[in-house]
């Protein structure tokens, strides 16, 4: 057999294999709502609610359509701290540049741009929880904060209760863990979960497409070095700003983005 035909064999052989390993998803399909598919998102989320402190790091990603209906992508490297009921610590390093931080104690709630040397802090009437906090960057100053919802009370994603869809795709390696990548969509938003097997259930990856939006864009995280029982200290979710920083006010859009953000998960 010459060298040409083997290759085209071999080809064939890469395309119909490719085909058969696709089979499952598609029968996966035929059932509209899997209990099975819906009851992995639900154990991740009842999981991650039984833990108190943790930590997390995250590698964003997201598309935004131009008017030509080219899509650009953009990112960053998110580091999250949490200690509930009321704490909260953010750090990011987006790729244009400038780090940005967000710490919150329930008492206080502190945006920075550290190289920049400027923040905004605004100190609350009465102590409030993470979900408050969550609430207001999202409806008051329209800065919905990305995978939010894992940082909420209750972290099983709000699109649980909307579903028209949901089935198991199948198995997948992400970042060396064994996942069932699970997909779900409603009337809105297609998303896919990539959910670590085993005793500790961790979200690894998640995938979001606003099929409602011009071009249908999507928000993209792949989540890793989770740890259960971070340790921080109160001055962890405060913040000293340098001498020479500038403090200045919060902006309030005048029309707060619509919760169709990507702490939707």
């Amino acid at each position: 057999m010459c060298a040409a035909r083997v290759a085209w064999v071999a080809f064939l052989a890469a395309v119909a294999s490719t085909a058969f390993a696709a089979e499952p998803a598609k029968k996966a399909a035929e059932v509209a709502v899997d209990p099975a598919a819906v009851a992995v998102v639900q154990r991740a989320g009842e999981f991650l609610r039984a833990h108190e402190r943790f930590s997390f790091r995250a590698e964003t990603a997201f598309e935004v359509v131009q008017d030509d209906g080219e899509k650009l992508e953009f990112g960053a490297s998110r580091r999250y701290l949490v200690r509930r009921p009321d704490r909260v610590r953010v750090e990011v390093e987006p790729r244009s540049g400038e780090r940005q931080l967000i710490v919150f104690d329930g008492d206080q709630l502190t945006m920075a741009q550290p190289d920049a040397k400027v923040y905004s802090q605004v100190k609350l009437k009465q102590h409030r929880e993470i979900d408050a906090m969550l609430d207001a960057l999202r409806d008051a100053f329209g800065v919905p904060v990305p995978i939010g919802a894992l940082l909420r009370a209750n972290p099983s994603p709000d699109i649980i209760g909307s579903l028209t869809s949901a089935y198991r795709v199948g198995d997948a390696r992400i970042g060396g863990a064994e996942c069932d990548q699970i997909a779900v969509r409603n009337e809105h938003t297609d998303v896919q979960f990539w959910i670590e097997q085993g005793d500790e259930p961790l979200l690894r990856r998640v995938v979001i497409t606003y099929r409602d939006e011009p071009g249908a864009p999507s928000f993209a995280a792949d989540l890793g070095d989770w740890k259960l029982d971070a340790k921080s200290s109160d001055k962890d979710f405060r913040y000293a700003p340098p001498k020479d920083a500038e403090r200045i006010r919060f902006a309030v859009p005048a029309k707060p983005a619509a919760a169709a953000a990507p702490e939707a998960q």
